[in-house]
């Protein structure tokens, strides 16, 4: 575990670092679509596709025969197992193991990402002029320093949360291995951390699209699983103040009815089609009821679950108007 996960997790470091800087000049137009790992002993056009890119990347498969420029298979054997550690090892990936997984997956992205740009056409000097006295040659310009491209709001809230996120993940796998170390009961610990390091990477995925909403999603859902995965090793923001967390989740959820219910009335007062939405917040209504019923049985699990159906109504009541 401690080298599946913390291993992804010390890549997804590195890919992250790159994102939070400049990203990186294209090597070469993405021209492969990988939607799943590539291991020894896999078989598939996707090989064919990587042998390819490695082969033109500098990472040559063979200089002759099988696997060689031209002559690339649809096998991953030991060659391409090879080639892929030193493009592993060359770009950063630790621990460079040879198997093609996401956090390869997602720099392969990052290496053939974008396009370059076009270098100016040079002005046409103009024609010089015969000065009557010998001209004092001007002191050369310092160069401007090139303007960075603004970042929006959008870029930025999606990049520190995925830093954030990724912090927080290496974090928990320090409590889960002094848990293990300790003999300790992880209970789904494990389960929470696969799926954080998962949401981590699909952050990562629609960060290099410029897709920041949905960038931002994953990094929040990647923290949400986090605070499961530390709340199940007994180490999260969770443990202890599981009845302060439900008692705030419901209070949020009231006023985000309420909010709602106000933006439905004004909607209706412009002549506005409001009868879906107000069936759906009549709908939030009930959980709310729901929720509060369980905070009394003390099933604080049951009233986050509910919380999070009565905010998913809401927002659907919204777009409904």
């Amino acid at each position: 575990m401690r080298t599946q996960l913390l291993g992804q997790s010390a890549a997804l470091a590195v890919l992250i670092t790159g994102v939070a800087a400049a990203l990186p000049a294209p090597v070469q137009a993405a021209t492969c679509t990988f939607t799943s790992n590539l291991e020894l002993g896999t078989e598939s056009e996707a090989v064919r596709c990587l042998q390819k890119y490695l082969n033109g990347a500098g990472f040559t498969i063979s200089s002759s025969g099988v696997g060689s420029p031209g002559k690339e298979t649809n096998q991953y054997q030991t060659k391409t197992q090879a080639a892929v550690m030193k493009w592993q090892a060359a770009n950063g990936i630790t621990p460079a193991t040879g198997t093609f997984g996401p956090v390869s997956r997602a720099k392969y992205i990052v290496l053939t990402s974008g396009t370059p740009a076009t270098p100016a056409t040079p002005a046409t000097p103009a024609t010089p002029t015969t000065p009557a006295v010998p001209a004092t040659p001007a002191t050369p310009a310092t160069p401007a320093t090139p303007a960075q491209p603004a970042q929006s709001s959008e870029e930025r809230s999606a990049r520190n949360a995925i830093l954030d996120a990724r912090d927080e993940y290496e974090d928990a796998m320090d409590e889960y291995d002094d848990a293990k170390a300790d003999g300790d009961s992880l209970g789904k610990s494990k389960n929470y951390l696969t799926e954080a390091d998962d949401a981590l990477e699909e952050a990562l995925y629609a960060f290099v699209d410029e897709d920041y909403d949905e960038a931002l999603d994953q990094a929040e859902e990647a923290l949400d699983l986090i605070d499961d995965a530390l709340d199940e090793l007994g180490g999260g923001s969770g443990s202890g103040d599981d009845e302060e967390d439900a008692e705030e989740a419901i209070e949020e959820a009231e006023a985000a009815i309420e909010d709602a219910w106000e933006e439905v009335e004004e909607a209706d007062d412009d002549g506005e089609d409001v009868d879906e939405a107000e069936d759906l917040l009549e709908e939030a209504e009930d959980l709310l009821e729901e929720a509060e019923d369980a905070l009394d049985d003390e099933d604080y699990d049951e009233v986050m679950d509910l919380v999070d159906e009565i905010n998913d109504l809401v927002d659907e009541a919204l777009d409904e108007i």
